[in-house]
């Protein structure tokens, strides 16, 4: 009876793990083609009892993985995600930078306007030319102003998708705890059909799914199963503990990042630990943020270098100039907001340094440009070289030149200045003729730059690219573009004059000082050249992430066929290993009956 039983207990046995086998097989078999699915193997081992043996027992059922590999994934996957999000976003600012206008880019815009200023110049006098410079320069401007609302906005959608992909990683974060939990209270030795290398395979599919977004570190737990996932500086995402929760925090000028562990009643603890964006260097996420804070900025400071410094040096050429016939009252434009007020010393003040000192010819003409009263040649207006010296200050030595001051002159002829405010706060000096008939025309006199850090009559406005225009009253009256300069002899115009205009033109040519902006240094050059250089260096950059999202995805193609190797199915190795469980279910069925035949005929016997 004792060998009978012994026999028919090892028959049993082999029956039961050539069934989990054949089970096992079957499993790998089905799942040959589900993603991220990772071949069984059944693991058995001999049994005895006091030194004789009692057949096979399954210890369990096993994945096959490569520990290093899946790691390298992990981190290619986070790698690849970055590469790709920040190309995508690289391939809209270029369509921005490029696509902004139907009749070019920046700097045909460029190009188109001062064509259209040297056209004017060799006919100053036709009025459809001066049209043309007119809407060429709203174009211009139209299309800079929208490049930068385009900017904005493409900052903007980043940190919106920021704000959703956090749901995203909350989620996956919950989801990799449960998965934890379901591991640990599996016991391994236990022959369960392998349930906790699927449940394995999930959370290694989460993993990968969070990898995508950062980039992780992971250590698992062998005693419990559980895994601790952290970002790359170490910071706690999940653990056999529990998890965390991110969350956007205040910040300037975009919400930063920060986590909170959550407590065993799913509230979130008190204590906020910040996620600083520099710790970061891979991932969905950080492409998003470098796009808001870095790719981004630093085309919106080359364009505001750009205009600025384009707006500033043609300002300078139109101050020294006049429209023919020439305006009954000039304006200065420099003194932006309230940073300058009527009594603010000017000398102090940055952008006015070259005031001291400096002089300017000033004549009073009739409608045709024939002068009444003149500072020409030899009577220019000095300011002193010395403040404290206001925008009252230079009115009152306006009003009281003996030449063309209307209280030197008895309150009868001559030009009124003023300092003003207007409805917006801007203090600004105003010069105007005493008699409405007469006119007013200013010109530099060599000493220093007074009209141009005035801003005397100046053509475009605007502080950055985001409110860059033309004056509204030249769009209202393209006859008051400057074109044309006092005369050094008598102080009047000819209506035929094109000076200020040439200078103008020829400012296309002209090599400027760009300030470093941006990622660019800084650039001696024309302004169509600049413009140009923006591009160019945008697209500098987006070739080198076209090369690192080919480079990042072979390596993760690479690596996704190596794992594939060592993890994944091949239907024709578990068909053959089916043949094998399956002789080997067969012999331990026909083991148990012979058994059975045995007994059956024994307990004949013993009746």
């Amino acid at each position: 009876m004792t060998g009978l039983s012994s026999a028919l207990r090892i028959g049993t046995n082999g029956l039961n793990v050539a069934q989990a086998s054949l089970a096992m097989v079957s499993h790998n078999v089905v799942n040959a083609n589900t993603p991220g699915f990772s071949r069984q193997i059944a693991i058995s081992g001999s049994t005895s009892i006091n030194g004789s043996g009692t057949g096979v027992a399954l210890s369990e059922i096993q994945r096959v993985t490569d520990k290093f590999i899946n790691f390298r994934s992990t981190q290619a996957t986070s790698d690849t995600s970055y590469a790709q999000t920040r190309k995508s976003y690289l391939d809209t600012l270029e369509g921005v930078m490029t696509g902004g206008s139907a009749q070019g880019g920046l700097e045909t815009l460029a190009a188109n306007f001062f064509t259209s200023v040297t056209e004017l110049s060799n006919d100053p006098s036709k009025s459809a030319l001066k049209r043309n410079v007119v809407q060429q320069a709203e174009l211009m401007t139209k299309t800079i102003r929208d490049i930068a609302d385009d900017l904005t906005t493409t900052a903007t959608d980043a940190d919106t998708t920021i704000t959703a992909e956090l749901a995203t990683i909350n989620q996956i974060l919950k989801d990799i705890s449960k998965l934890n939990t379901e591991i640990s209270a599996i016991s391994l030795n236990r022959n369960d059909g392998g349930s906790g290398s699927d449940l394995k395979d999930a959370r290694d599919n989460k993993i990968t799914e969070l990898a995508k977004l950062l980039k992780l570190q992971k250590a698992v737990d062998e005693s419990s199963g559980s895994v601790r996932v952290t970002l790359e500086n170490g910071r706690r995402l999940v653990d056999y503990a529990g998890f965390v929760q991110i969350k956007r925090v205040a910040g300037v000028p975009y919400q930063g990042l920060s986590v909170q562990s959550v407590q065993v009643d799913g509230t979130l603890a008190l204590t906020e630990l910040p996620i600083y964006a520099d710790s970061l260097t891979s991932g969905k996420l950080k492409a998003l943020i470098d796009t808001r804070d870095t790719l981004v900025p630093n085309l919106q400071a080359q364009l505001d270098t750009f205009t600025n410094t384009f707006r500033t040096e043609f300002n300078k050429i139109a101050s020294q100039g006049s429209s023919t016939p020439p305006q009954a009252s000039l304006t200065s434009a420099n003194t932006i907001g309230n940073v300058v007020g009527v009594t603010t010393d000017l000398y102090t003040t940055a952008g006015f340094t070259g005031l001291p000192g400096s002089s300017f010819h000033l004549s009073v003409t009739n409608s045709l440009g024939q002068p009444v009263l003149t500072t020409q040649p030899a009577a220019a207006i000095t300011l002193p070289a010395g403040g404290p010296y206001s925008i009252t200050d230079i009115a009152n030595l306006i009003n009281n030149n003996p030449t063309v001051g209307n209280t030197a002159l008895g309150g009868l002829n001559g030009v009124i200045a003023s300092a003003q405010i207007d409805s917006s706060g801007r203090p600004y000096l105003q010069i105007q003729t005493a008699n409405s008939s007469q006119r007013v025309v200013l010109a530099s006199n060599g000493g220093g730059d007074f009209l141009g850090l005035m801003g005397m009559n100046n053509v475009l406005t605007g502080v950055n690219a985001s409110d860059f225009a033309i004056d509204s009253k030249f769009i209202n009256n393209p006859e008051l573009l400057p074109i044309a300069r006092m005369r050094t002899t008598d102080g009047g115009l000819s209506n035929l004059d094109n000076r200020n205009i040439l200078a103008l033109g020829a400012l296309a040519d002209s090599k400027l000082t760009f300030s470093a902006s941006g990622g660019l240094g800084v650039q001696n050059t024309t302004v169509s050249d600049y413009a140009g250089q923006i591009v160019s260096n945008l697209t500098v950059v987006i070739n080198d992430a076209k090369d690192r999202v080919n480079f990042t995805t072979n390596v993760s193609t690479q690596l996704e066929n190596l794992r594939s190797e060592i993890s994944g199915v091949n239907v024709d190795e578990e068909l053959a290993q089916m043949l094998v469980y399956q002789n080997s279910f067969q012999a331990s069925a026909r083991i148990i009956s012979v058994v059975n035949q045995l007994l059956d005929e024994l307990t004949s016997i013993l009746r």
